[in-house]
């Protein structure tokens, strides 16, 4: 089940969308970790593993993610071929914005995962989140491009639980490789799956306004700023970009309104400052 974004540091609209699955999905590959024992490592390793990635998951759920990266190291250490070990790990390194050992730990449990679905078809939707974290890992580190073949392969498997986010990265993607018109079509995908996606509709709004369709993008804030769940009110990027649109639309007071909100939420974010320096432009 999808989760509206929190206000911590780095759950922003564009990474917000692995890690607000996160739980739900680990949970769910830790209660398939259960294959044969592979080359190299012994029994006692991968059950211990096992064990691990789940004490992982637990200290996850009571707020100790410290704790959850130790133990999922440990999971890697005994049984290298473990690859929720390597999911888990992978987004706790995301998170950490440690995105070259994100994407170490992501690769391999992609390549984990496609080596064993074949024989066991469960797997698809882990393989899936896998896919997802790594494109939302490239889209961070400005590798959209890369990002694009993989969440489209997200969003066309059928098991994945949460298909909107799929969509809501892919257009993600789409948009900062250039591919406006794509982009909005996949975002639209998002948000009719789920309408409660705040972070979709942010995103729909800002690849409007790229593609010039100003009152569209307007209705898309709007539908952003008006979701009622914890964090859709404090999207910096809603409030900057329907400024934006406002001030294409001759409304400076109403511009102004919403970059005093953006400011008020965060001035000494990017997005932050970037209202600010807007505001300057258009005061009265």
């Amino acid at each position: 089940m999808w989760v509206a974004p929190a206000a911590s540091r780095w759950v922003t609209p564009l990474v917000a969308i692995t890690r607000a699955a996160l739980a739900a999905v680990v949970v769910m590959g830790a209660a398939g970790a259960g294959w044969a024992c592979s080359a190299g490592v012994s029994e006692e390793a991968r059950q211990q593993a096992i064990s691990d990635v789940n004490l992982g998951i637990a200290y996850t759920q009571e707020g100790n993610p410290t704790g959850a990266l130790v133990v999922w190291e440990r999971a890697v250490r005994r049984d290298p071929t473990n690859a929720e070990a390597r999911l888990c790990l992978g987004q706790a390194y995301a998170a950490l914005d440690r995105h070259a050992e994100a994407e170490r730990h992501l690769r391999e449990a992609v390549r984990l995962y496609e080596a064993r679905v074949g024989q066991d078809e469960t797997l698809r939707a882990s393989l899936a989140e896998a896919r997802n974290s790594l494109g939302v890992l490239l889209i961070n580190a400005d590798r959209a491009a890369e990002a694009v073949p993989m969440l489209q392969q997200v969003t066309a498997e059928l098991t994945y639980t949460t298909p909107f986010l799929a969509w809501g990265n892919l257009g993600q993607a789409l948009m900062r490789s250039g591919r406006v018109s794509e982009s909005v079509t996949a975002l639209e995908r998002a948000v009719a799956i789920q309408p409660n996606f705040c972070v979709g509709w942010s995103r729909l709004g800002e690849a409007r306004l790229r593609a010039h369709d100003l009152a569209h993008a307007l209705e898309a804030l709007d539908r952003a700023a008006a979701v009622q769940a914890p964090g859709c009110d404090r999207i910096q990027e809603v409030y900057l970009n329907r400024a934006k649109v406002k001030i294409e639309l001759h409304q400076p007071d109403r511009a102004r309104e919403d970059l005093a909100r953006c400011i008020e939420l965060a001035a000494d974010t990017p997005v932050g400052r970037e209202c600010a320096a807007l505001s300057r432009s258009v005061a009265p």
